[in-house]
């Protein structure tokens, strides 16, 4: 265990003292039941001129977001056009899925089997969640050691946690779409390889960020005390933060499934030639709503469940 003290600071002086002075201030209250002035003490309080600065940056950063745009075209609110077209994709269309048994029909296909009409082909969604759990695995897999390793209060040498850390945060600035087609390059095209293993970095990266930052605010009596008795650093991983981290771990690893599971639709990058996207945007400019929210409902239903997992996960878990 460590039992260095920590060194008192100096006086505050030049710009310290001055922030100091600008951002708080001293009050003595009265802590006596009586009101006798018999037990002062004296607090620091912050003073209101950080607030209204903070306010200020906020308000500067939101008017400069404005600049740019052009406003000299008229905005018009389309409620009644909004709402129809939201009324259209759970309606049956006479002419396409004629009744609600053939909404459902179409629904399923999209999901288990794919969708082949006229010129419009798209691949079962049920393939893209496949490719999507595989690559959050591996992501989960490869990101176990990574977050512990980042972890100042786990891996103390700088000369270790820091350059593993400055790699994931480089990593986690390249978009996943960017990745698919690096992967591709060097694995070729036809193949949802590339996919799994872009889709696998970028849950590396998003696991990492959110596992590293929880262990770093544990409780590490448990994990040094395994340390104090001897015991090496895996061992003292594996009895004193694991069964503490183990139900974030998995939570996080849903999340990020479902992350990638409406990325995936949204973003079209699995196998690169994914024709599930094209399939959407087709029916949506046709406007066969119908198809557009049979297609969007599994999507729907997938995501509510991995809620509900991930929830009934952490509880039971913890």
């Amino acid at each position: 265990m460590n039992t260095a003290k920590s060194k008192p600071e100096g006086p505050k002086t030049g710009l310290r003292l001055f922030f100091d002075r600008m951002f708080y201030k001293e009050v003595t209250i009265d802590l006596s039941e009586k009101q006798d002035g018999s037990e002062k003490r004296t607090i620091r309080k912050p003073r209101l001129t950080k607030t209204l600065l903070i306010v200020f940056a906020v308000l500067l950063v939101l008017g400069l977001s404005f600049i740019p745009f052009n406003y000299s075209k008229p905005v018009r609110w389309l409620w009644g056009e909004f709402f129809d077209s939201f009324v259209a994709l759970f309606r049956p269309n006479p002419l396409r899925t004629e009744t609600p048994a053939g909404w459902w029909a179409f629904s399923w296909n999209s999901f288990a089997l794919g969708i082949h009409i006229t010129m419009v082909n798209a691949e079962p969604f049920f393939q893209i969640i496949e490719i999507c759990f595989l690559g959050t695995v591996l992501g989960a897999i490869l990101a176990i050691p990574v977050y512990y390793l980042c972890a100042n209060n786990v891996t103390r040498n700088p000369f270790l946690r820091l350059p593993v850390k400055i790699f994931n945060d480089f990593l986690r600035c390249i978009p996943m779409f960017i990745l698919c087609i690096l992967f591709s390059l060097m694995l070729g095209t036809g193949t949802v390889v590339p996919s799994i293993l872009a889709i696998g970095l970028f849950s590396l990266g998003i696991i990492y960020q959110m596992m590293y930052e929880y262990i770093e605010t544990l409780d590490m009596r448990p994990f040094e005390s395994m340390r104090a008795c001897g015991a090496g650093a895996l061992q003292s991983v594996r009895l004193g933060l694991h069964p503490e981290v183990k139900p974030m771990f998995f939570a996080y690893t849903i999340y990020t499934f479902e992350i990638n599971i409406r990325a995936s639709v949204i973003l079209s990058y699995v196998g690169l030639t994914s024709t599930y996207m094209n399939a959407l945007q087709s029916f949506i400019e046709s406007g066969w709503y119908d198809y557009v929210g049979a297609m969007l409902l599994p999507l729907f239903v997938v995501v509510a469940l991995l809620q509900l997992i991930s929830n009934s996960m952490v509880r039971r878990l913890r």
